[in-house]
């Protein structure tokens, strides 16, 4: 019998496929670098976390890609899914790093940089934070915001308790184990 412990990682086989469509028709229609209505995508997110982290972004990458495969090895393992619909889902997470993103988990990413998860969250951190500072730059350059109103966002911004390697119930929502006090995706 199967338990519903992983029913979002079943999901997600489908879900990557509407996702890869998704995420190609939105970049059709976004600014370059950036995700759906002008956010910033997780291209973006994984380079400038690579920077505040003094990683290569490759290596970065390496290490949520092989995070993925880990989640969806386990899942194999507890007889959740067929080994072809893992080869599947892995390559998937191998060719598209939003996928690879959303079934990481925070605690194995870390790990897999050789740092704690409270460094990789505020690497995280930082770098939306950049990120968010950039794109009010890039605003008040183009005259969509004047100088005084990116001023107080700015402020907010600094202020503000960014999310940081898993915004807590964002992404594909997949979570593989128990959310214990880490939240999703730890």
């Amino acid at each position: 019998m199967r338990s519903f412990k992983y029913v979002p990682l079943l999901a997600a086989l489908s879900l990557a496929a509407l996702l890869t469509v998704g995420v190609a028709a939105a970049g059709a229609h976004a600014r370059p670098g950036h995700g759906p209505g002008g956010r910033v995508a997780i291209g973006s997110l994984v380079t400038q976390s690579a920077k505040q982290l003094a990683v290569t972004r490759a290596k970065l990458k390496e290490a949520i890609v092989d995070s993925a495969n880990a989640s969806i090895d386990e899942a194999v393992q507890d007889d959740e899914i067929e080994a072809d619909e893992a080869a599947e889902l892995k390559q998937e997470a191998s060719d598209n790093l939003r996928v690879a993103y959303a079934l990481s988990r925070t605690r194995t990413v870390a790990s897999n940089l050789g740092v704690t998860t409270a460094k990789l969250d505020s690497g995280f951190r930082a770098a939306r934070r950049a990120l968010l500072l950039a794109k009010l730059d890039r605003a008040v350059a183009n005259g969509d915001l004047d100088e005084e109103e990116a001023a107080g966002l700015k402020e907010r911004i600094a202020n503000a308790r960014l999310p940081g390697y898993k915004p807590a119930g964002r992404g594909l929502g997949l979570d593989f184990g128990p959310r214990g006090d880490h939240g999703p995706g730890r």
